[in-house]
């Protein structure tokens, strides 16, 4: 693990408040992929000053036993704000050490000050180390410009020679999702 390091920065302005930004990274990143956890800080006065906030997002950044962050590692972190200053954090979470993983999103009313405990969209359960047959990555997020009840969420899922781009969204302002889908599938 490299101590101190920062690393896939993350950036998105609020539409109804362009001076507020929220910011987030790799916290502590590991040589094999995935970070220990993973940073967000707000600016609310264009990026002079920022505040730093921890998102429980994995074990190390505070998760309880049981909870939607409670994983090794976290990966890919993706911010967009929804039209009415919502802003929905997405991220790639794992256990290494069971090959288990999931994506995860959080929110914020209040310009990143605060956030929501992280809700699970999709988990893949733990796999053979010789067959890691299931791995999501690759996530973007998106709240849609018009319409603050909608959010978007797409990622890739690798398996065994086979690569499916998938799809989940939200229609309540991201306190609830729906079953993530697949949308193209590629591969044997």
């Amino acid at each position: 693990v490299y101590r101190n390091s920062e690393t896939e920065p993350h950036l998105a302005v609020n539409p109804t408040n362009p001076a507020n930004m929220i910011a987030g990274w790799h916290q502590d990143r590991w040589s094999t992929g995935g970070a220990q956890s993973l940073g967000a800080a707000s600016t609310f006065n264009g990026g002079v000053t920022w505040e730093q906030v921890v998102i429980p997002f994995t074990r190390c950044s505070g998760a309880a036993p049981g909870s939607a962050g409670d994983y090794e590692r976290a990966s890919d972190p993706w911010i967009s704000f929804s039209p009415n200053g919502t802003a929905h954090y997405m991220a790639l979470v794992e256990k290494e050490s069971v090959n288990a993983n999931a994506m995860v999103v959080a929110r914020s009313t209040n310009g990143g000050r605060t956030w929501s405990p992280p809700i699970v969209i999709a988990r893949n359960p733990a796999q053979d180390r010789v067959h890691r047959s299931l791995f999501n990555d690759k996530n973007t997020l998106t709240a849609d410009p018009f319409d603050s009840r909608l959010v978007y969420a797409t990622w890739t899922l690798f398996r065994n020679g086979i690569t499916s781009l998938v799809f989940a969204r939200s229609t309540d302002g991201g306190r609830t999702w729906s079953p993530a889908r697949p949308i193209a599938t590629m591969g044997n």
